[in-house]
């Protein structure tokens, strides 16, 4: 499904003196935060050196030193940077507003904002949009170049609507990233296929992991005034007339049933989860999720 009209102008962003000021803010944020939890937290294999004396004989690498018939040891260089890769759901079911701004369109904001960020901190940023598959993609990047080739991406209406296949995704990543990197999902979470809590967890072994669920208020609760509403399903477009007055309390119920599973997916998962609503300002949920992070390092 081709969308005709998509607000999505994000450059303007780069010198909004409101928005420049939030993400100097999470700059600074990140820069306490993730730089001790992902930047300090390891050491990435550099290679082979030969021998010499003095060395730490515990870096001997007895099996690549038979095959090469010398005494080498295992080299590691300390991380120095965060590679972060966006993988943003475009599919039929973030094509709804009952805000000014539809899901897919305040989603790309979120990205957009955060991506800029996250350059300003020194950190290489890439980018999946999928539907049913990965509509399109880019490695992690710096500089300018990456920023204005997210926003294309982000800005192109052919790119959006249709199902979602987080499989497809999953392998898409296992096959661009070779390398460490932090994950940032984000996504309603509405229609996933079954069994797509196995492909959180295999994201969540192999690298690090962030859930970004971003719903519409009436994702979570039918209006106030009314009787019969007019729904459709996203997907088949099997449509039916609802009583507003006699669902309302079992409908909130059971979106707060699945809000606290899909919570818990990431949870279980050893994963970070932020729950957005396109009523709220965009970047505070981010902001409150990374001072936490920060106050659970320096304590």
């Amino acid at each position: 499904m081709t969308i005709k009209k998509l607000d999505l102008d994000l450059i303007p962003q780069l010198k909004s003196k409101e928005v420049r000021a939030k993400r100097k803010v999470l700059a600074r944020i990140l820069e306490g935060s993730w730089t001790a939890l992902l930047k300090g937290r390891g050491m990435e294999f550099a290679g082979f050196r030969k021998y010499t004396y003095g060395d730490d004989a515990s870096r001997i690498d007895w099996g690549a030193s038979l095959r090469a018939k010398d005494t080498l040891i295992r080299e590691f260089e300390e991380y120095k940077s965060v590679n972060v890769l966006f993988v943003l759901d475009l599919s039929n079911t973030m094509l709804f507003s009952s805000q000014k701004k539809m899901k897919a369109e305040y989603a790309a904001e979120v990205v957009f904002n955060l991506a800029v960020a996250i350059l300003d901190n020194g950190d290489s940023v890439g980018y999946v949009l999928f539907n049913t598959q990965v509509v399109a993609k880019s490695m992690p990047n710096i500089g300018k170049e990456a920023i204005y080739d997210l926003a294309n991406s982000l800005s192109n209406p052919k790119n959006y609507g249709g199902g979602k296949d987080l499989k497809r995704v999953v392998s898409s990543i296992d096959i661009m990233l070779k390398q460490r990197a932090l994950i940032i999902l984000v996504s309603d979470f509405i229609g996933m296929q079954p069994g797509w809590e196995s492909y959180i967890k295999m994201l969540a072994e192999k690298f690090d992991l962030i859930g970004i669920m971003i719903r519409d208020p009436r994702d979570r609760q039918f209006p106030e005034q009314g009787s019969q509403f007019l729904l459709e399903d996203p997907f088949s477009q099997e449509r039916m007339y609802v009583d507003v007055n006699e669902y309302r309390h079992l409908f909130e119920k059971a979106v707060r049933e699945e809000e606290r599973a899909i919570k818990g997916v990431f949870d279980a998962a050893k994963a970070g989860f932020i729950s957005i609503s396109t009523g709220d300002d965009m970047l505070r949920p981010i902001l409150d999720y990374f001072k936490r992070r920060s106050n659970i390092v320096k304590s």
